[in-house]
């Protein structure tokens, strides 16, 4: 067969195509991670191709080869993987369970502690989900409120019923957004990043495994990202004068920066900088409404923003008007009509 043959997924993100099997085991080793790969059929229909693009926190990637091969990674150790094959099947054992997965039938999920061994049928393409460790233990410790933990997810995701059915279609959509979207165009870029985290997040809610069972426990108990927030919130109120760190504020609430990040989109649909920015609009809005002085407008309302830690007054301005649908000076102008 020729690898030229095919119109392969993410064929602009080209890593690897080679019919060389050292070449390969290191290429693809260098990607993912170093591996040990073996031919079934002597090596005489033998290829690899393997196509990636990143995204924030992991990647998209095609890999396809021609003939049987087997690959033993052992432990994955630094990432998670969702392999959905579109042509062929593999043999999959990830601990002591064995997993048989075909184009539409079911995909297999490989989880960074359980040792896997792969047998890849002939012809076998697939479209593989990355997830770096580190970043989805952050999604989680934001969800739940608690530490990083093993989190370790059911070795087959079944793609003939949901949730994997929608699981599936989301990842081969983004495959498809990888393919298309130009490279260093800032809106592809973050449309990828986020379909893909929104893909994380569906993964640790929907698919069975350790991660869900923690998450619904916690759902049951009250929101750990939402502890999470009101204790950032506790300290932005009481520094809403001052310069707020955004690194110290984190170490103050006992969390990483990461994960505090998270919490807040996951709780409020908001970044740090936009809850803080509203906070000190508010507090704003409190002085204005208690203004009773006469004096200049102009210069109490800049002191007022000064001291609500709002530095730029134009800027300020302008999203108080967006907030609170009036300018800072009406709000005080009316305020001093009712007054008098």
């Amino acid at each position: 067969m020729q690898m030229q043959a095919i119109q392969m997924p993410l064929s602009g993100h080209a890593r690897v195509a080679t019919r060389d099997v050292d070449q390969a085991a290191e290429e693809v080793g260098r990607i993912f991670c170093s591996h040990r790969l073996q031919p079934r059929d002597h090596g005489r229909d033998f290829f690899a191709c393997h196509n990636s693009r990143i995204f924030a926190g992991g990647s998209i990637n095609y890999v396809a080869y021609g003939g049987e091969v087997e690959i033993d990674p052992g432990c994955l150790e630094r990432f998670f993987l969702v392999q959905i094959p579109l042509t062929s099947g593999a043999e999959v054992r990830i601990g002591s369970h064995l997993v048989t997965t075909g184009a539409a039938r079911a995909a297999s999920v490989l989880s960074p502690t359980r040792p896997s061994l792969m047998r890849w049928k002939a012809s076998c393409g697939q479209i593989i989900l990355k997830l770096e460790r580190a970043a989805l233990e952050d999604m989680f410790a934001a969800l739940t409120g608690e530490g990083p933990q093993d989190i370790v997810f059911d070795p087959q995701l079944r793609l003939d019923s949901e949730p994997g059915r929608t699981l599936g279609a989301q990842i081969l959509a983004l495959a498809r957004l990888a393919d298309h979207a130009l490279p260093g165009d800032p809106a592809g870029d973050e449309a990828l990043n986020r379909l893909g985290w929104s893909i994380a997040h569906a993964l640790l809610w929907t698919h069975a495994g350790s991660a869900r069972d923690t998450l619904c426990t916690a759902a049951q108990h009250g929101s750990g990202a939402g502890r999470k927030v009101a204790r950032a919130l506790d300290y932005i109120d009481a520094h809403l004068g001052e310069t707020i760190d955004f690194a110290a504020l984190a170490r103050a609430c006992g969390y990483s920066l990461r994960a505090l990040q998270l919490a807040f989109q996951a709780e409020r649909g908001q970044t740090i900088s936009q809850a803080l920015q509203e906070r000190r609009l508010s507090l704003l809005r409190q002085h204005l409404m208690a203004a009773r002085g006469r004096a200049d407008g102009t210069a109490n309302i800049t002191a007022l923003m000064q001291a609500c830690g709002l530095g730029h007054p134009g800027r300020a301005a302008g999203a108080y008007r967006d907030l609170f649908g009036e300018t800072p000076a009406e709000t005080l102008r009316s305020r001093r009509i009712d007054a008098g």
